[in-house]
């Protein structure tokens, strides 16, 4: 989990997903989803290449057809920190065997 911090917020960031999983202020107020599982085990997550649903999960590009599932790839993958700094990440996905796939 990486943790980024100034006067007013403490935000954190899973590398899983670069999912922001929150924003609390100074006073404690939390402002993002704390991910109950009773209704939804996820934050904030990154939703790409896509956003919704692509009709019976498959999508042709240049003659191939592909499978995409809900939302894409990017929230079910592990990314790497390029940068860190107090207040602000750079985080990388790169291709693998799976998003190639895709």
């Amino acid at each position: 989990m990486i943790t980024l911090k100034n006067q007013y917020l403490t935000v954190l960031v899973n590398e899983f997903g670069a999912e922001l999983t929150s924003v609390k202020a100074e006073d404690g107020s939390e402002y993002v989803w704390q991910a109950d599982p009773t209704y939804w085990k996820r934050h904030a997550p990154v939703l790409f290449p896509i956003v919704g649903r692509l009709k019976d999960n498959q999508y042709s590009y240049q003659g191939n057809t592909y499978e995409m599932t809900q939302h894409g790839f990017a929230r079910d993958n592990q990314f790497q920190i390029e940068d860190h700094q107090e207040t602000s990440v750079t985080l990388l996905l790169t291709e693998n065997a799976e998003t190639l796939t895709k």
